[in-house]
Order: C-alpha cells, then structure tokens, then sequence
C-alpha cells in the first residue's frame, strides 16, 4: 500500500486570530504557495487587496476561493468559532482530497465530531490550543504569547496514531510550536474545563484576565465553573483530576494579565458568543449525569442577559442614528 506523502501544502478556514497566528507561522516556514486561507469570493478579494499583519509584517498567505483552487490541501486547518462551523462547510469540502487530514483549533469538545461525521473520521487529527492571548485589531494581529497546538490521538488506533505522526512531522519540519500527547480526551477535556473557567467569569465581570489571576470573587468563580467541569469528567470517563485542575490553573496565570479571552472580546463587539459550547454544554452534561451545575447556570443566565442588553443598545443605535 502506498504511504501518504508528507505534508506540503495547508488551507486555513477562518482568519481571526488563531487562522492568523497558526496559519501565519505555517506560512513564514512553507512560504505563501503553500500555505493559504480559503474564502468566499468577496472575503478572499479583500484579503487580497489588504492582507492581514503580524509581527509588523503583511503575512504572505495566498488567498483562494473554493472555484480557484488548483488542488486539494494536504491539511486543513480549522480557525473559525463554532457557531460558524456550518457556514464554512463547503470551504472545507473544497480543499480535500483522498489523504487531506483535518486540524481543528476550535474551542470545545464537539468540532471534531461533527467534522467526523461531515467528512469521515479517518481525516481528523484531535488538537487543543493553547497558552496564546492572541486577538485581531482591524487587519493586525495583537498577541504576547504564541502558544501552541497540542496534538494527539483519542484511541490506540494505529491509523489515527499515524494521522498524528503526519501532523507532528509537519511541525517539527517547520518550528511550529507544539506537543503530542498520549492523554488526548484529558487535555481535550481540560482545555474546555479552562475555557468554561476563564471565557465566561472574564466576560461577566466585564474584566481581562488579571481579573480571575487576582483573588478574589471573579477567582473563586472561575475556579468553581472549571470544579463542575471536573465533576462531569468523572461520569464522561475523560479521566481530569485535582492536578490538571492545578496545572490549568498555572496556565491562566502566566497569560498577559492585560488581554482577554474570546468570548469577553465577542460580547463587547458585540458578536454571536460560543457561550453555547461551555455553559451551555455544562448545564446540558449535569442533567444528564445528574451533577449539579450551579455556577454554569449562573454564569450562562448573566451572559444571556449582557448579550441581550448588548442587543438592544445596538438596535438603539442603529434607529437613532437613522433619525
């Protein structure tokens, strides 16, 4: 049977801050022939026209359309927000072909099952970002901390070890910052612990993340969001314990206490917020396990009246500017 070749050439799907700082990276190793960010027509034309910026450089992506692209990519890297999943289907479907695998960087533990089930769960390599503070300011990217991919297989399947093995040669070959696990539904689960944590009790407060990196209420909340996580992990089979519960804990406090995560950078925008995939997806677990999640419940009801209220100004806005 012949084997895969190595990976060449990588599609980005969503050029926010993640799609910029990964897809940025790749591009500046493999160079732009290589590496580039699939849009609609109108999207990909305005990147074209003023391209995005990091490290005080245009970053060299080509940009393509699904109707311009002249072969399938040897990876696809996801970088939109989940909610936008469904939107950027056939921008993904574009780009594969027989041996084309699939990295998502989304939040969450559901992108890769519903990737699966889209586009077979033979192309899908598990990842978790992490350690970055990166955010989109117009066409610049604004960060301090890069972070990394944390990549790994779910099972000992010797096929998805192999996916795994395809991906980390890539990134070994290119500098790109990251590290293969053996415990991916643990890291997968603790990377979502921490975002329940963090997104939500920053956003609520109104705050960055020195908010929940001083003591505090906002930190006792934080901390009492991400211990329900840990209690549903216990019926979920995902293996967390009190140590990767402290060792999340160290992740948040070495970010950039000045930065915020994105769903607090969502609300204030006023953008649809992935509140959904971590409240949401608490509350909808301890039902079904029959854990108690009362934070999560408080958490999600404060969000939803803060997106309503930012919706209503907005219309406020909108008709008294139309006077």
């Amino acid at each position: 049977m012949t084997q895969p070749r190595d990976l060449q050439t990588v599609s980005i799907v969503g050029l926010g801050a993640l799609g910029i700082l990964f897809g940025g990276q790749l591009a500046q190793a493999l160079g732009p022939e290589q590496v580039r960010v699939v849009a609609g027509a109108a999207r990909a034309e305005r990147y074209r026209q003023e391209g995005v910026e990091m490290d005080g450089a245009t970053v060299p992506f080509t940009y393509l359309t699904p109707e311009d692209t002249p072969a399938p990519a040897d990876l696809v890297l996801v970088c939109v927000k989940f909610h936008q999943l469904e939107a950027v289907r056939p921008l993904i479907a574009s780009q594969l072909g027989p041996d084309t695998l699939i990295v998502s960087a989304l939040n969450g533990i559901s992108s890769e099952s519903v990737l699966a089930e889209w586009f077979g769960p033979e192309r899908l390599v598990y990842a978790v970002a992490q350690e970055m503070d990166a955010r989109k300011e117009g066409r610049r990217l604004i960060y301090r901390d890069r972070g990394q991919l944390v990549i790994g297989a779910m099972t000992q399947d010797k096929a998805e070890t192999e996916r795994v093995e395809r991906v980390a040669e890539l990134f070994r070959r290119t500098h790109f910052p990251h590290t293969v696990v053996d415990d991916m539904p643990r890291r997968l689960w603790g990377k979502w612990m921490l975002n329940v944590g963090v997104n939500q009790t920053v956003a609520l407060y109104r705050g960055t993340f020195a908010t929940v990196q001083a003591e505090g209420e906002a930190r006792d909340t934080f901390k009492a969001a991400m211990r329900e996580v840990l209690a549903l992990s216990a019926h979920a089979g995902t293996g967390l314990t009190k140590d990767d519960f402290r060792y999340w804990l160290r992740v948040m406090d070495g970010l950039d206490p000045a930065a915020k995560p994105s769903l607090a950078q969502d609300l204030e925008a006023g953008r649809p917020t992935e509140l959904e995939l971590f409240a949401g997806t608490v509350i909808r677990l301890g039902r079904e396990y029959g854990v108690p999640t009362p934070v999560n419940e408080r958490l999600y009801a404060g969000i939803r009246a803060l997106e309503v209220q930012a919706s209503v100004s907005s219309s406020g806005t909108s008709v008294s500017s139309n006077k």
